[in-house]
């Protein structure tokens, strides 16, 4: 599986809809730490987490969801 970085985040070449990413795929995205997007889950103001078989993992889309709800113009 290749990985390359795209203006919104990392896309593999597997075409799947519904990307699954993980708590540090996330983190490096967003340009905060991991543990910050850990916090902000546990105190739920980030963006949806699932959680498969004990492993956290988000929804590309959910994510992108997240950033256009909560973002707002500088300024």
């Amino acid at each position: 599986m290749t990985t390359r970085m795209k203006a919104l985040g990392p896309v593999t070449d597997q075409g799947n809809a519904e990307q699954l990413m993980t708590t540090g795929e996330v983190a490096v995205w967003l340009q905060v730490a991991p543990k910050t997007l850990r916090n902000w889950r546990s105190a739920g103001i980030g963006p949806m987490a699932l959680k498969l078989n004990g492993a956290v993992r988000y929804q590309r889309a959910a994510v992108e969801a997240w950033v256009a709800d909560t973002s707002k113009a500088a300024g």
